[in-house]
């Protein structure tokens, strides 16, 4: 997955496959098979949100995750979602739709859409990107992970208003992931949205957009409150990137045979070559907050603001 992402085309800046790993072990899923359990499998679906769909490597990193919570895929429709063309001109406000196939396919993906127990909707202004994140998903493994995601195009507010009004008001979601520039700006109807308990991840550039969204989220008395806050170390791509490392230095490790000086001849002796991989180019890095929903009726915002934040490095 990290060697298909980073050398993928893309439209906008990835977020680094060592972050994406990071980022989805913070949101703390544990999705179980499709019968393990009769409460989860009778209940409504697991449902995470993604603000700023960009290239498409979170989403494909959270698809990944929710996958095993699905029933499977019928073989006819899989190949359907891989050989299927785009509808000529559609503008990609949603993926459900997008593919020129005929009626009675469309009808067998939406009746297998209504059976996932774990949903990702991921939203994007730029159709461009949508469209492109799509593909990106599409064309891993043969769509494998590509039933699990939803595809949006519009404002963090437009979508989460309507399913809101459909849900009669009550939350519908347990993850959000904001990776917008002022996440402030759409936060509020995000934490509407969010069931109690649930979990909102921002990932920032700067520690200072975590703080401005704290003071924000302190001063309006949103009932949310800041766990941790965590700092992800720039790597290389050789390390955080095409290796999918979750920390440590990679080292060069291996057998060469030295080429003879000029004049003189060689002995074709092997000798072993063991030092730090350097010279790779700079990725990744940034900051990522994690931050708890809480019942209004529950812990006031002056209890949670006054709790020392832990940060990790």
């Amino acid at each position: 997955l990290a060697s298909y992402i980073i050398n993928s085309e893309r439209l906008a800046t990835p977020i680094y496959p060592n972050d994406a790993t990071t980022i989805v072990s913070l949101l703390d899923l544990n999705p179980s098979r499709p019968g393990e359990d009769e409460d989860e499998d009778q209940g409504p679906p697991f449902e995470i949100f993604e603000a700023g769909t960009g290239m498409g490597s979170l989403t494909l990193h959270i698809a990944r995750a929710l996958h095993a919570a699905n029933p499977p895929l019928p073989a006819p429709l899989r190949q359907t979602l891989i050989s299927s063309p785009f509808k000529p001109h559609y503008d990609f406000a949603t993926s459900r739709g997008c593919l020129d196939i005929s009626p009675e396919e469309q009808a067998s993906l939406d009746e297998y859409a209504s059976s996932r127990r774990a949903v990702l909707h991921t939203l994007d202004r730029n159709s461009k990107h949508a469209r492109a994140a799509y593909k990106l998903v599409r064309n891993f493994r043969r769509a494998q992970y590509l039933p699990s995601v939803d595809f949006h195009v519009g404002s963090v507010d437009g979508y989460l208003s309507q399913r809101l009004e459909q849900n009669g008001g009550q939350p519908f979601l347990s993850r959000a992931i904001l990776d917008l520039p002022s996440a402030h700006e759409n936060a509020e109807r995000v934490i509407e949205a969010l069931h109690p308990n649930g979990l909102l991840i921002l990932f920032k550039p700067s520690i200072s957009q975590i703080a401005d969204f704290q003071a924000w989220s302190t001063e309006t008395k949103q009932p949310v409150r800041m766990e941790k806050v965590i700092e992800l170390y720039s790597t290389t791509t050789s390390e955080g990137g095409v290796h999918d490392s979750s920390g440590g230095r990679h080292w060069d490790v291996k057998t060469v045979v030295p080429r003879a000086e000029q004049g003189q001849a060689g002995n074709n002796k092997p000798v072993q070559v063991m030092r730090p991989k350097v010279g790779e180019r700079v990725a990744g890095g940034g900051f990522v907050a994690v931050l708890r929903r809480w019942p209004v009726s529950g812990m006031s915002v002056r209890e949670a603001s006054e709790e020392e934040t832990e940060v990790q490095e």
